[in-house]
């Protein structure tokens, strides 16, 4: 019997969302603790080589014993940083560093266990650093992926398969259409073979989150329609509330450019009348007192409220809150002023099931949606400069 996919935070996003910031894989030798939670200022600016600035990243020569002892010692290293930029390239060459220990060790004439520490060591560090968007590594993961695919040591062949779909989804961009065809059919035939895992279902939602980035939302909505038509033949009771999901996916994924039905209660009991709300540029904001992004983008979605709203900019915030109790003093201590979406009896203890939260599959927040007068959708990501860019767009630069 399949277990439930979506549980308050979806096991599969909970997973694939840690893939930015630790390492894909369980085992020690890899863990991934410096990158924590940055991401480098700019994707495509040149970093440099790992040992290029400080002797203490490069690999020396030895055995395999003397180099994992090094990348023991690197790893186990704390230094203290200046500021954000120092803390992501040490991260960066540390990965750098691993992935020349690896390549040291693969050209040794190893096998077994030390073989594959090696080949995992180097393509858990190349998935961090394609994850993280830098440089080309994700080009560079998928070469390297594709060579120790063919390397005569079946325990190195072997080490590429946790790794194989997650690399070929950050190189979606650079494949054809036919190859992504292709693709997706094997994922879909991955979940429907293992009776929807977690692990097949977790790539197949990496999957359609890398397509619709990439604005191919026909292939993601595609993909979620063949996901859920192989659920409901599944006939398995459990998955029912998952299918509820995957369509909201899907349904999503297919709203930029058409036309967003919001139904609910706000916080006073009465019903939501979104067509009043036809004429404004409103910004749909699904979020929660608990969510620490949520919060900390709060002073941006105020500052841009206080600028607009005059010109017919309003918000409907859309609380995925547990209990009633926090959010109303959260509410009231800010001086959120607009709209709120709860549904009390449906959330309690449960903020995840908020109606709209399933109709449309979030799975994520803080989901900021932005729809134009008409009530289309004009932005998936309303989010920092994105929102105000879209703002003077939309309703001209403020005085």
């Amino acid at each position: 019997m399949a277990k439930s996919l979506f549980t308050r935070r979806p096991a599969w996003r909970t997973l694939f969302a840690s893939i930015s910031i630790v390492a894909l894989t369980s085992a020690s030798i890899y863990c991934a603790t410096h990158l924590g939670q940055v991401r480098a200022e700019d994707p495509k600016e040149e970093k440099p080589a790992a040992s290029e600035t400080d002797p203490d990243y490069a690999v020396p020569d030895g055995t395999p014993d003397e180099i994992m002892e090094f990348v023991e010692k690197l790893k186990a290293r704390k230094p203290k940083f200046a500021n954000r930029k120092e803390s992501v390239d040490h991260a960066i060459r540390m990965y750098r560093a691993f992935i020349e220990a690896g390549d040291k060790i693969l050209k040794q004439d190893v096998e077994g266990k030390v073989a594959t520490d090696a080949a995992q060591l180097k393509l858990n560090s190349l998935t961090v650093l394609a994850a993280n968007s830098i440089g080309d590594a994700a080009q560079e993961a998928l070469t390297a992926a594709t060579e120790m695919r063919q390397d005569k040591r079946k325990e190195v062949a072997k080490a590429v398969e946790q790794f194989w779909m997650p690399i070929r989804i950050f190189n979606i961009g650079s494949m054809s259409e036919a190859d992504r065809k292709g693709f997706a059919d094997e994922v879909v035939a991955s979940v429907t073979e293992s009776k929807f895992s977690r692990q097949a279902m977790s790539g197949a939602m990496q999957l359609g989150d890398a397509l619709a980035r990439r604005d191919l939302t026909d292939e993601a909505g595609s993909l979620f329609d063949r996901l859920v038509k192989a659920a409901k033949e599944a006939d398995d009771p459990e998955l029912k509330q998952d299918i509820v999901r995957l369509e909201g996916t899907a349904r999503r994924l297919r709203l930029p450019g058409s036309f967003m039905d919001l139904q609910g209660k706000m916080l006073n009991g009465e019903a939501f009348d979104w067509s009043s709300y036809r004429g404004k540029i409103v910004l749909v904001d699904f979020w929660a007192t608990w969510c620490g992004p949520c919060v900390a983008e709060l002073p941006n979605v105020k500052r841009n409220y206080e600028t607009y709203h005059e010109k017919g900019f309003e918000i409907v915030g859309i609380s995925l809150d547990r209990s009633r109790e926090p959010l109303d003093k959260f509410i009231e201590k800010n001086e959120m002023s607009w709209s709120q979406l709860y549904d009390e009896e449906i959330q309690k203890g449960k903020g995840w099931n908020h109606p709209m939260a399933e109709h449309f599959g979030i799975n994520a927040i803080p989901a900021a949606i932005l729809v134009d007068k008409d009530g289309k959708v004009v932005s998936m990501n309303a989010r920092g400069e994105e929102l105000t860019n879209q703002l003077e767009k939309l309703l001209g630069k403020a005085e």
